[in-house]
């Protein structure tokens, strides 16, 4: 999803968190499959994909 063979790490980066921006209120189901969409992925890539989704409730900062 980030690197590509084409390009640099940051560049697919970028792309991540600007897709990720417009996915706002979506649940994790509803966003892993938005973002695999957003990116052009549905129909699998060149290499494998891995993609965690992680929803944190109730954090704190530290003091």
């Amino acid at each position: 999803m980030i690197e590509r063979r084409d390009e640099d790490i940051d560049t697919g980066l970028i792309r991540l968190i600007s897709t990720r921006a417009t996915c706002t209120d979506f649940g994790p189901e509803h966003l892993a499959d938005a973002l695999l969409a957003r990116l052009h992925l549905t129909g699998g890539a060149g290499d494998d994909i891995a993609m965690v989704v992680v929803r944190l409730n109730g954090m704190t900062r530290p003091s």
